[in-house]
């Protein structure tokens, strides 16, 4: 039975290898787009300049989607090992998770109404960048991650410890951040307490679906008795 690291070792799988790895680059341009429109929005107080930086978050994950579609379309066709390419589809699936995650937010945070940022406390809004900057650094190491595995597998190990680190780091964040919000009073309804509170749901969640890649990358490499 080949293994998925296996057939990441042919020349056959370049396609695939290149396809992969622009894959990841994408998700990380959803993360890094979705930073510089949470920037606009909370320090610069540009809602319709960071609404444009999140419609580009939705137009990427767009993108990683047909990239997503054309791995899976190339992986179906000749004679590939069952466990092969279902490795790949699931490996390929949690990286989309994270795209999705970050087009989660930027969808939803476009209909919070002003008011609630500008009620909003100083150390409510600073929790919120610390936490998207953390997950920026997190995804970083994920994109790293991932060309190290469809190459030389040498620091695979490193990366996946720093990414575990980090999404450990936005779980302290988002504990603080739920404790800043309840000491603020704020005169919006509740379906917008109701939003936000879902944002911060999602947003906490794409640091958990990068180490989600992360693990299972190690997962893998540990059944192919590579690590």
């Amino acid at each position: 039975m080949g293994s998925l690291i296996e057939f990441l070792k042919r020349e056959t799988a370049l396609n695939v290898l290149e396809k992969t790895i622009k894959h990841a680059q994408i998700v990380q341009q959803c993360v890094r787009e979705l930073e510089v429109g949470l920037k606009v929005l909370l320090k610069e107080e540009n809602f319709e300049k960071a609404r444009e930086n999140f419609n580009k978050v939705d137009l990427l994950e767009d993108e990683a989607d047909k990239i997503r579609r054309e791995i899976l379309k190339d992986v179906s066709k000749g004679e590939l090992n069952p466990s092969i390419r279902q490795n790949l589809s699931h490996l390929i699936k949690r990286l989309d998770d994270v795209a999705n995650c970050s087009t989660g937010v930027a969808r939803r945070i476009t209909t919070i109404p002003t008011k609630f940022w500008e009620q909003s406390s100083e150390e409510t809004i600073k929790l919120i960048l610390e936490i998207i900057e953390t997950t920026v650094e997190a995804v970083s190491n994920l994109d790293k991650l991932v060309i190290d595995l469809v190459g030389e597998r040498k620091n695979v190990k490193d990366y996946a410890q720093k990414i575990n680190q980090l999404e450990h780091d936005v779980d302290l964040l988002n504990i603080k951040l739920r404790e800043s919000l309840q000491k603020t009073e704020y005169d919006v309804n509740f379906f917008t307490i109701f939003t936000v509170g879902n944002i911060f749901d999602i947003l906490e969640a794409i640091s958990d679906s990068i180490e989600g890649v992360a693990d299972y990358i190690i997962v893998l490499l540990t059944s192919s008795r590579v690590l």
